[in-house]
């Protein structure tokens, strides 16, 4: 090879070189990648590790997980620019998007119920709660107010088509703080009767917290748009592209394994409108 050809090579990798260096201006250093809490803190870290490695992998930036306190945490969070990505629910995303300039870039593609899931209400089986006239005048426990399947849906279903207030017909309203509080709570007795959702049901299952005979589901909503993954708006759109293909592409067995997912979907702002106008129409209800 002629010393002409390789300048000519050393100089085309030096440009190609450069041309990546551009592309990546004003990228995050680290990648800050808050969770909700549908779970406890050290648990959806684990659950999320094979993710962050690949986006880490993928994008070439280190991954630091966040599991907020609950879902305003990681809304404010996000909001104060500590966060670039964070996993919400649909509600948390509307709030995240209102409050902190969150866009869906990909949602949930569940390996049960694909792009949707479910709220359920869950008494524990063989206990005094078979129906939800019995829950009458007993404790009550929703997950956290941000929460679409664990506060939003089922207050909507109370609100609107059973015309009860949970104040009033239950003895007490607790807020359980995850998902998986209120599963295990219900399952241990704890909580009579409280709201979740089938996804996060098959995730305590398949951690062994608890069995499906356990527990008696009471209600299942309609589906529900699968939360998304979203990233901060004033972030450069070279970055946000480039995290929307990698996520899309994310297809390591044991990582989608543990997420319980077929992997991940392009999700739009749009998708989660029918979740902005159930809100709404609850929020006027409420008074």
């Amino acid at each position: 090879m002629s010393h002409k050809m390789l300048t000519a090579l050393a100089l085309a990798a030096t440009l190609l070189g450069t041309a990546h260096a551009q592309d990546k201006i004003g990228w995050p250093t680290v990648i800050n990648f808050g969770l909700i809490p549908t779970e406890g803190s050290s648990a959806a870290e684990e659950r999320f590790k094979p993710l962050f490695d690949y986006i880490e992998k993928s994008m070439g930036v280190p991954v630091k997980a966040y599991v907020g306190a609950d879902y305003a945490a990681v809304i404010l969070a996000m909001q104060n620019k500590k966060l670039d990505i964070g996993y919400f629910g649909p509600k948390s995303y509307i709030e995240a998007a209102d409050r902190a300039g969150a866009v869906a870039l990909v949602k949930d593609n569940a390996i049960s119920g694909g792009t949707g899931y479910n709220s359920i209400l869950i008494s524990k089986a063989g206990g005094p709660i078979k129906t939800f006239a019995d829950a009458k005048g007993m404790d009550f426990a929703f997950v956290d107010p941000n929460s679409t399947s664990g506060y939003l849906v089922p207050l909507s279903h109370f609100l609107l088509d059973l015309k009860v207030k949970p104040e009033e017909y239950f003895k007490r309203v607790t807020f359980a703080g995850s998902h998986e509080n209120v599963v295990l709570g219900v399952a241990n007795g704890t909580i009579p009767i409280g709201a979740t959702n089938n996804l996060d049901l098959d995730r305590a299952v398949e951690k062994g917290a608890v069995k499906k005979s356990d527990l008696t589901v009471l209600w299942t909503s309609k589906v529900i748009p699968s939360g998304p993954i979203a990233v901060r708006k004033d972030l450069p759109v070279s970055f946000q592209n480039a995290l929307k293909a990698a996520l899309l592409k994310f297809n390591d067995a044991k990582g989608l394994e543990q997420l319980q997912l077929k992997g991940y979907a392009a999700a739009a702002d749009g998708d989660y409108d029918p979740i902005r106008d159930l809100n709404k129409v609850t929020q006027a209800a409420k008074k």
